[in-house]
C-alpha cells in the first residue's frame, strides 16, 4: 500500500472513531456502599463506624466516620485509612489532656470531648454540594486555559507568624502598653535606651520567637511517641497536638515524657500504621527544606521551580519529602521541572497525595527505567525508552464525563502502546470508552502503600451494583 493510500486510511479511520465519540454517552459519579470501596476493617470498629453511603467526587470516595470525636470527614479512601490509624493517638492525646503534668498546665481551659458515636442518621448523603472536588482538576480540560494565568512561582518574602491552638491569652506587650501613654504621663529615661518601647519590644518577640521554637519542638515530639505524622490535616488531632504543645512550653516539662503516662495505646500507633516517615519526624522544617532543596537541585534544573515547590501549594514537608524520595527513585531523564510546577499549583493534600501516588504507581512498572517524566493537561505521565506510554491514575472510582473525554483525546496521549494504571475502580462506561481508544487498562494498579480497597471479587463493583448504588 503506498503512503498515499495508507495516509487516507488512516484519515478515514480517525474519522470513524471521532464520529464514534462524539455519539459517547456520559455518567454522573455515583454514590456507593462503603463495602463497594473499602476493606471491611476500615468500616467499623470498637469507637468509629463509618456512614455506609459514599459519595464519589472528583474521582475520590467522600466519607463521614462517626468517633467519640464528632465526625470526621476522609475526602479518600487513603485518607479514610490515615484517619481510622490515627484514632488511638486522639484518644491518648484526649486521656492525657485530663491527668498529669498536662492537667494541671490546662486548669484553665474547660475541655469538652463526646463520649458517644454520633448517629449516622444526622449525616444524610441526599445532597452531595460542597464535598471536596478530589482530584478533578487532574482531568479537566480546561486546565491549559488557566493554568497560564496561575500567579508566578516565586519565593515568599514573608513567613507566617502564628501560635495555632494557643489556649492563653499573653498580656498586652511594651510595644502597645506604653506607645498610648499621655504625653504628659510618665515617661522612660531617656539615657537608659534599654528601657525605651522599641528595645523592650524587641525583647518580647525574642522570648515569643524561643516560645514558638520550643512549641514545634514539643508538638514533633508528641508526634513521634504517638506516631503520628505532625502535619497531619485532621482538625482534631490538629487541635490536641497544638493545644498539648503549648501546655508544655508554658508548663515547662517534656511533652514526650509526659505522654509516657498515658498508657500503652500510644507506644501501639506506630505498628498499626505502618506509614509513618521517622525521617520526617527527626527533623525540623528548616532542615527538611534544605536537604530536599540539595536533592532536587541534582534532579531539576529550574531553581524557581524548585524553590516554588518548596514553599507553595498543598504539600506539607512530610508528602514533599514523599514526592523527592519517589523522584529519586524514578530518576526520569527529563520531566522534573514540569512536576514541580505542577506540584506547586496543588490545592491541598488529597491533590498533593496524588502526584506522590501517580509517581509510585509509575516506580511499580518493570519497564520504567531510563524514561522520561511529562505532564499531561494536569496529570503526569511517563514515557520509556521503548515509547510506551504510561499513564497513573491513583484514583478511587472513574466515572466517564466530557471532561474525562476531552482529557484523553488531547494530542499529548496519543500513543500506539499505552497503558492507564488506575489505582481503584472503574465503571464499565469508563472501562469501554478507555478500550476503544486503545488503552490497555489495570485496575486496582498496585503500589507502596497503596489504600486498602475491596478485595477483586469480593467486594469489587460492576455497572449493576453501581446503578443499584445510585437509586
Amino acid at each position: 500500500m503506498s503512503k498515499l493510500a495508507l495516509a487516507f486510511t488512516f484519515a478515514i479511520a480517525l474519522v470513524l472513531a471521532c464520529s464514534a465519540h462524539a455519539n459517547e454517552t456520559y455518567e454522573p459519579e455515583p454514590v456507593l456502599k462503603a463495602p463497594l470501596l473499602v476493606q471491611a476493617p476500615l468500616l467499623s470498629g470498637p469507637d468509629f463506624r463509618v456512614v455506609p453511603e459514599v459519595a464519589v467526587r472528583g474521582y475520590m470516595a467522600n466519607f463521614l466516620i462517626d468517633t467519640p470525636f464528632g465526625p470526621i470527614h476522609a475526602a479518600s479512601v487513603e485518607m479514610l485509612s490515615i484517619r481510622i490509624a490515627e484514632l488511638p493517638a486522639m484518644e491518648a492525646l484526649d486521656r492525657a489532656s485530663r491527668s498529669g503534668a498536662f492537667a494541671t498546665a490546662l486548669t484553665a481551659r474547660a475541655k469538652k470531648t463526646g463520649t458517644a458515636i454520633v448517629n449516622v442518621v444526622t449525616h444524610p448523603i441526599d445532597t452531595i454540594t460542597g464535598l471536596p472536588e478530589g482530584v478533578a482538576r487532574y482531568l479537566s480540560a480546561q486546565w491549559d486555559k488557566w493554568s497560564g494565568r496561575a500567579r508566578s512561582l516565586s519565593d515568599r518574602s514573608q513567613r507566617e507568624f502564628e501560635n495555632r491552638g494557643n489556649p492563653y491569652r499573653a498580656p498586652p506587650g511594651p510595644m502597645t502598653a506604653l506607645r498610648d501613654a499621655p504625653a504628659d504621663g510618665p515617661q522612660p529615661p531617656a539615657d537608659l535606651k534599654n528601657h525605651a518601647w522599641y528595645a523592650r519590644a524587641g525583647d518580647e518577640v525574642a522570648r515569643e520567637g524561643k516560645r514558638y521554637l520550643q512549641y514545634n519542638s514539643q508538638r514533633r515530639a508528641m508526634a513521634k511517641v504517638l506516631g503520628v505524622d505532625p502535619n497531619s490535616s485532621n482538625p482534631v488531632l490538629n487541635q490536641e497536638l497544638d493545644t498539648l504543645a503549648w501546655a508544655a512550653v508554658w508548663g515547662n516539662f517534656s511533652a514526650g515524657t509526659a505522654l509516657g503516662v498515658v498508657g500503652p495505646t500510644a507506644a501501639t500507633v506506630i505498628g498499626d500504621t505502618g506509614n509513618l516517615n521517622q525521617y520526617v519526624l527527626s527533623k525540623t522544617p528548616e532542615q527538611l527544606r534544605a536537604i530536599n532543596e540539595k536533592r532536587l537541585l541534582a534532579l531539576c534544573s529550574d531553581q524557581t521551580a524548585i524553590r516554588g515547590f518548596l514553599h507553595r501549594g498543598g504539600f506539607t514537608d512530610t508528602l514533599r519529602t514523599a514526592l523527592v524520595l519517589e523522584l529519586e527513585k524514578l530518576a526520569p531523564k527529563s520531566g522534573c521541572d514540569g512536576l514541580l510546577e505542577l506540584a506547586a499549583k496543588t490545592h491541598g493534600e488529597v491533590e498533593a497525595r496524588y502526584l506522590v501516588n501517580a509517581l509510585k504507581l509509575i516506580a511499580q512498572q518493570p519497564d520504567r527505567k531510563a524514561g522520561e517524566l511529562f505532564t499531561a493537561g494536569a496529570a503526569i505521565a511517563w514515557r520509556t525508552p521503548a515509547r510506551k506510554l504510561i499513564l497513573p491514575l491513583p484514583v478511587d472510582y472513574l466515572t466517564w464525563n466530557a471532561d474525562l473525554r476531552a482529557f484523553f483525546d488531547q494530542p499529548s496521549l496519543r500513543a500506539a502502546n499505552k497503558a492507564v494504571l488506575i489505582g481503584g475502580e472503574a465503571s464499565m462506561l469508563a472501562q469501554r470508552a478507555l478500550t476503544a481508544r486503545g488503552w490497555g487498562i489495570q485496575l486496582r494498579a498496585p503500589y507502596a502503600g497503596a489504600p486498602a480497597y475491596a478485595r477483586f471479587g469480593e467486594f469489587a463493583p460492576n455497572q449493576d451494583q453501581a446503578a443499584a448504588a445510585r437509586r
